[in-house]
């Protein structure tokens, strides 16, 4: 949806400009909801765990916002690549990836698409590594997530998404469970033998996930919990917002 540019501001700092790609101009459903997402970044940050919004206007009919530059990579890269930073801070790096989520679910506003290329981290500092959410292009506020239109990553989408095209703080809660399970483990908790496959079995109410200490021999027995409940199929039995999820996880 977006065009993405590193450029240095007029105060000398790193940024990253996000413009909208031209042939969405005129689509006006696009724009608008690119539109709300700046406006959503722009309303919920500073914050030390999401990546912060310096700018936002629009040149040219392309709306666009200037963003903090988060020196790093992101969660996917690390994932990918089985970095050591997972091993030895796997629940530092999921703390710190959900207090912006929770943070967005305490001011009533849904991600809708949380996966890894969206936390950016910056591990410079190996003991406590800074995670950043990002990508606010779906964002919108609770009360207008009830739709007929399916949105987000289909592979991070609870069952109620994919069966009923239905969005909840509980939707969000499944979606970072499928990726702390990713992170954790290095595989998704569904899959199958293929993509569809894989779809039916997060939307199947029978179909269960491994434990991730079959895979995860040092995982602890608190942090598995906490994962396996947000990956419940029906909504009641996970965490009704990031913010149970968090306190469970730290308290």
């Amino acid at each position: 949806m977006a065009l993405l540019y590193s450029i240095i501001t007029s105060d000398g700092q790193s940024a990253i400009l996000r413009e909208l790609r031209g042939r969405y101009v005129f689509r006006f459903g696009v724009r608008a909801r690119f539109i709300r997402g700046l406006k959503i970044r722009a309303s919920l940050t500073p914050h030390p765990n999401l990546a912060n919004s310096l700018e936002m206007g629009s040149s040219w009919f392309k709306p666009y916002e200037i963003i903090e530059k988060v020196p790093g990579c992101n969660l996917r890269i690390l994932i990918n690549r089985r970095d050591e930073a997972i091993r030895i801070h796997r629940e530092e790096l999921l703390i710190a990836a959900a207090k912006g989520f929770a943070y967005m679910h305490q001011n009533q506003i849904l991600h809708l698409d949380v996966k890894p290329e969206n936390f950016l981290v910056d591990t410079a500092d190996r003991v406590n590594p800074v995670v950043k959410l990002t990508d606010f292009d779906l964002a919108c506020p609770v009360e207008q997530a009830r739709s007929t239109r399916r949105v987000g990553t289909p592979a991070y989408m609870a069952p109620e998404q994919l069966r009923s095209k239905i969005s909840l703080k509980t939707s969000d809660v499944f979606a970072f469970g499928v990726m702390s399970y990713q992170l954790c483990s290095g595989r998704f908790p569904f899959s199958g033998n293929s993509e569809q496959q894989t779809l039916r079995n997060q939307s199947d109410e029978t179909t269960k996930p491994r434990p991730l200490s079959d895979f995860v021999k040092d995982i602890s027995p608190r942090l598995e919990r906490v994962i396996m409940r947000s990956l419940a199929k029906r909504t009641q039995e996970r965490y009704p917002d990031m913010n149970a999820f968090l306190n469970d996880l730290t308290g």
